[in-house]
Order: C-alpha cells, then structure tokens, then sequence
C-alpha cells in the first residue's frame, strides 16, 4: 500500500485566468496561496454594471467571448463550476476621421453603408487586399516564424497598401488587443496570424459561434475565489529565488518559503521577479 503524496505549498503569482485555474486545481491535493498585485482577481476578466433606461447591464471590459472550437479547457471548467453562457454574435465595424470613413463587415450592405464607398477606387483596393492577406495568412505565418517579422514589416514585405492597413487591419487588431496602432505595427507577425487562423478571424465560412458567459466573466472568478482560502491581493511579489528546499517569495518586506511556484503572469513581469541563475531561462523570458 502506496502512502499518500504530502501536500505542498505552492505560491501562484498573477490571478488571471491561467493563474485562477491553476489555484483551482491545485487546491484540491496542495496548500495553494495565490497573490496578486492588483486590487481584483481576474486580470483581463473584469465585468463593470453601467444603468442604461433604468435597466443594469454586466459588461466585461477584457475577456469577452469564446468558442467550442479555440476553448475546450475553458468550457469544461465553465461547465464543472457551474457557469451558464449564451450565444452571442461577433461583428467589427470601423468609424474614423469623424465619420469620413466608416463600414462593417458584417454584410454587402454594411460594407457599403457609406454608399460613397461604391465609388472609391481607394475602399475597393482596401477589400481586394483583405481577401489578398487572408489567402496568404498560411504562408505568411510560415514565413513569419521562421524569420520573426513585426506586423510592419511583413505588410511593407507584402507589398499591402495603406487603405488596407489604416482602414482594417490596425482597427482589428488595436480593438482585439486594447493596443494603439503604434504598437500593434511592432508587434509579431507571427503571434497576430496565429491568432487570427485560430480564431477563425480571416474567412468567411465556416465560423465558429461565440458565446459568452451569463452575467459576465465575474461569474467564473468569483466561483473560483470561494474555493481559494488563501488569497493576497493588493500583494505584488518583488522577489523568487531558489531556496534548499523549494523556493523564497519576497512580497511585503517579508520572505515565505514554498515547496513550488507557478507564475501566471506576463513575461516581463515574471523576469523582474526572477532572481535566478540559470541564465538561459531567462534569456529566453526576455524575448517572451
């Protein structure tokens, strides 16, 4: 007969979704103590209540949507906390320079609700160069990865003009990543055509349906929570380092031992609470 495995103590660091997960499941066999520096759990996922006519909306102002198709894991543990969701419709529209340019692509009549548009040699060339870069979106990922192109250069490469790139593609991508146009055009190709094929962004048929959760992204979090008897927030950790037995977490002024860490925050983050020998580690975090 096998004695049972010892709990440990373990420190998750960041309380987004991956960080949340990881609590919840690791709580079930572990002591688990989650920190996080910001004064909420969720990270991206957070729902604000706005009154409109005397009716009370939750509206979530990161996390909005998903599907069966890209989110198996999220909708299996949607479904094991006991969190309803509902269909939902994904649209994109753009309105800029006051109104001079503005078009959605939801149908012909919304791609021309400025009828204007019919006429412009420049609004034509922008929807040939769409079709154009979602044909090549396959290749151009391939070529992406192996040569780690930012977004700018792969369209100066591809010769696309700058109707196509003001007027769709930095609109798409700033909405989608809550980026200004300046850093989404330094952003790498590769990570945007990624997400876009996976996420079914650049064809028409064949789309999955999204759907989002009842009552706002809160609703998973704060299942979650309750499960978590240990959670810090308003709690940056300054310091990780190596430690005999596990490992050393600095936060408040005060140091804690735990047997393991997982660090569920970006890259950047991570490498500035990381006081770690192994320098390849975090070489690679610094290009993360």
């Amino acid at each position: 007969m096998t004695s049972p495995t010892p709990r440990q103590r373990i420190a998750v660091i960041g309380s987004g979704i991956s960080g949340l997960a990881s609590s919840y499941f690791l709580q079930r066999a572990h002591d688990v103590t989650l920190f996080e520096a910001g004064s909420y759990l969720g990270g991206h996922s957070n729902t604000v209540e706005i009154t409109l006519e005397g009716k009370t909306l939750a509206v979530d102002t990161g996390f909005l949507v998903f599907n069966e198709r890209t989110y198996p894991n999220l909708i299996a543990l949607l479904a094991e906390l006991g969190v309803a969701s509902y269909a939902s419709d994904m649209s994109f529209g753009v309105a800029m320079d006051d109104g001079a340019c503005e078009w959605a692509g939801t149908n012909l009549n919304t791609v021309f609700a400025q009828r204007k548009n019919l006429f412009s040699p420049r609004f034509w060339c922008m929807l040939r160069e769409i079709l154009r870069f979602n044909a090549a979106a396959e290749g151009n990922l391939d070529i992406a990865q192996r040569t780690g192109v930012t977004l700018d250069e792969l369209l100066k490469q591809g010769g696309y003009g700058a109707a196509f790139r003001d007027m769709y593609l930095l609109p798409m991508a700033a909405a989608i990543w809550s980026s200004s146009p300046q850093d989404i055009l330094q952003f790498p190709a590769a990570t945007f055509l990624r997400f876009c094929l996976n996420h079914a962004l650049l064809q028409v048929n064949d789309r999955p349906q999204w759907r989002t959760v009842q009552g706002g992204a809160r609703e998973y979090v704060k299942r979650i929570a309750a499960t978590l008897p240990d959670i810090r927030l308003n709690t940056p950790v300054t310091s990780v380092q190596r430690s005999a037995s596990g490992v050393l977490i600095e936060f408040a002024g005060i140091q804690k031992e735990f047997d393991a860490v997982v660090f569920a925050t970006h890259a950047p983050d991570t490498l500035r609470m990381l006081h770690d020998s192994k320098k390849v580690k975090l070489f690679a975090l610094n290009f993360l």
